[in-house]
């Protein structure tokens, strides 16, 4: 398992590294790796996939999909055509607010496919600006950022109602480890909490805190197999009080967290 850190929380957007991959061997893997910062990639030929915490994807020519920090990613090329691609690592609490706005989240990595191009573009963009140190290059490499931002906000179509509950899944996916109450979230998105709690559950089918509670518990499994933590440990990592944890494990995932390792 590698673990990529670097700075992390800024408000910010900050770009870290970008780079192209043009000779990916057929059948080449890399990782698992877990990163600190969110990932934009853009597949310009062949065709591969991606795991994000067990979850395999295709990626063909044409695909742009995020990563999102602290997940578990395995990349992987395709046995045919050599697969090539730009991408560029990124991070900033904004980077993760437009990120929710928009929908995409671990579940649901993808870009529109019409907005490949345009996503493309300004990575490509940013590779002419790599290593630059002159004065002003880091403003251009910020714009950036804020361009394919832009790029995904200007594109949302979704009504007013999946967009507010995109943005509480978005925040739950970056504060679950702390005390997030429904009450909270609630405000988060400019919601009365009633109202908040049947907009949620009508959407997704879960409450605000059942939802919670099984990302929560999701994060803790990819914990349990990657590390050798013990079940306190964990239950203090994902948010959850220890002396519930087991409860809710064996309700989400029907075995006992000591069963679950014995898999």
């Amino acid at each position: 398992m590698l673990y990529e850190r670097i700075p992390s929380h800024r408000e910010e957007p900050t770009l870290y590294f970008c780079g192209r991959d043009e000779n990916l061997k057929a059948g080449t893997r890399y990782g698992p790796v877990i990163r600190d910062a969110y990932v934009v990639e853009c597949c310009t030929g062949g065709e591969g996939g991606v795991i994000i915490n067990g979850k395999e994807y295709s990626v063909r020519a044409g695909d742009c999909y995020f990563l999102m920090p602290n997940d578990v990613i395995t990349h992987l090329s395709g046995e045919g055509e050599t697969r090539r691609g730009v991408w560029c690592t990124v991070d900033g609490l904004q980077v993760g607010r437009a990120l929710a706005e928009v929908g995409i989240t671990t579940e649901s990595p993808f870009a529109p496919p019409e907005l490949f191009e345009k996503i493309k573009e300004q990575v490509e963009r940013m590779l002419t600006w790599k290593g630059n140190e002159s004065i002003g290059a880091d403003y251009h490499r910020t714009a950036i950022i804020y361009n394919i931002l832009g790029i995904l906000l200007e594109s949302k179509k979704r009504s007013d109602g999946e967009s507010l509950i995109a943005k509480a899944i978005g925040i739950m996916e970056c504060d679950y480890p702390t005390e997030l109450s429904v009450s909270r979230l609630a405000a988060e998105v400019g919601l009365e909490r009633s109202y908040f709690s049947v907009l949620f559950k009508k959407h997704t089918g879960r409450s605000p805190h059942s939802y919670l509670n099984q990302l929560r518990i999701k994060k803790a499994c990819v914990l349990m197999k990657e590390y050798d933590y013990s079940v306190s440990e964990v239950a203090e990592q994902v948010g959850l009080e220890s002396t519930n944890f087991a409860r809710i494990f064996k309700r989400e995932i029907g075995k006992t967290p000591r069963e679950y390792l014995k898999v």
